[in-house]
């Protein structure tokens, strides 16, 4: 797909969007090109989760976008590259941290009015709660508190070298321990009292966040991981999919979650043909029109084409029908004869390639089903 470096260039060197409406006009023209102009049969959402959950892995031009911006927001973590914080951030009032901690910016109205700035702490701010729900390890109080100068110091002291944990509470160590990063006394009390105040309100993080460990930490792949994280996090609330509940009304019974996870990393890739990778999803996701379905479009009888005597459910299309049902037991009895091995007829073993706990019949699910 030749389309999205190019637009993830636009994304690392102009960070400049603000807002969402024109991701939502994308999404659009994606949806479009991919359904042809019809529409949609499956969600735009599970188009874009990863294929190991049951996804396509549609590029999510915003969550590209805002990871690009969270990455360069990483340059303002780590106060590191002076010469493209001074570029930036010519008319700061405050330090780097404060703008993304402290809210600064309300105060110091012109900060957002920046291009760039603008555009990179809207999505900050979006994410902030979700990336750094504690007092992170990465924020400096001393930075935080200072007033912004032209080539300030490379180093600064933070939460992550001077707090430490005694009798199960979070403190400041000892002014001898952290003189060297709070420079006198005085900035010593300060960032004490402020971290005080801090801790009731948030809480500290015990551990380094994922967004410190993947991103601030690391220097290969930040891109990729950032959009890893944010597209876990936007679908977390789609573990289970509701075609998933569809499948168990029919059934009339729920299948595991780790049986589902095993079809799409394990059983779906058993093949390099994409033409069988494609039915297997159209069956989880039940792509096909149905005469039930066609009915409630168009004006046309819901019947069974087959048996032409009961309501063509997509079930009843695929399992239920009696002559659909002569035709399984005839396959059931062929692959057992190929295969040499007897396992249960079940609807989800013949449609989907999910067979159970049995490791001897898990090795043969992909042929069974194609």
């Amino acid at each position: 797909m030749m389309v999205l470096p190019k637009l993830l260039y636009l994304f690392q060197t102009i960070p400049i969007i603000k807002g969402i409406k024109i991701f939502k006009e994308w999404q659009k023209a994606f949806s479009r090109y991919v359904w042809e102009g019809k529409k949609p049969r499956i969600k735009f959402k599970f188009l874009t989760d990863i294929k190991e959950r049951g996804g396509f892995s549609l590029p999510d031009m915003r969550l590209y976008y805002e990871a690009a911006c969270l990455c360069w927001i990483k340059e303002w973590v780590k106060l590191e590259n002076k010469e493209l914080l001074d570029l930036e951030g010519f008319n700061n009032r405050y330090g780097w941290h404060a703008y993304l901690w402290s809210d600064k910016k309300k105060v110091h109205k012109g900060f957002t009015n920046h291009i760039f700035r603008g555009a990179l702490i809207e999505v900050w701010d979006r994410y902030k709660n979700i990336l750094e729900p504690k007092i992170p390890h990465w924020l400096s109080p001393l930075e935080m508190r200072c007033i912004k100068t032209i080539n300030m110091r490379g180093k600064w002291g933070n939460y992550g070298e001077m707090v430490v944990k005694e009798g199960g509470k979070w403190k400041i160590k000892p002014y001898e321990q952290v003189k060297a990063l709070t420079y006198d006394w005085l900035n010593y009390f300060q960032i004490n009292e402020m971290f005080k105040k801090e801790l009731k309100e948030r809480n500290y993080e015990e551990k380094e966040s994922i967004f410190q460990k993947e991103i601030i930490n690391n220097e290969y792949k930040n891109l990729s991981k950032m959009y890893k994280i944010l597209l876990e996090w936007h679908m977390k609330e789609e573990e289970v999919k509701p075609v998933m509940g569809k499948w168990a009304r029919d059934l009339g019974y729920t299948i595991k979650l780790e049986d589902w996870e095993r079809l799409w990393k394990e059983n779906i890739k058993f093949t390099a043909c994409t033409l069988l990778r494609e039915n297997t999803m159209k069956m989880f996701y039940r792509w096909y029109l149905s005469p039930t379905k066609l009915a409630k479009m168009y004006k046309v009888d819901n019947k069974c084409w087959k048996c032409k005597s009961k309501e063509g459910t997509f079930f009843h299309q695929w399992w239920e029908c009696n002559k659909v049902r002569s035709f399984w037991e005839e396959v059931y009895n062929e692959l057992k004869k190929m295969l040499k091995y007897t396992f249960v007829k079940k609807p989800e073993a013949l449609l989907l390639g999910i067979i159970g706990k049995d490791k001897s019949a898990q090795r043969l699910a992909p042929t069974i089903t194609q």
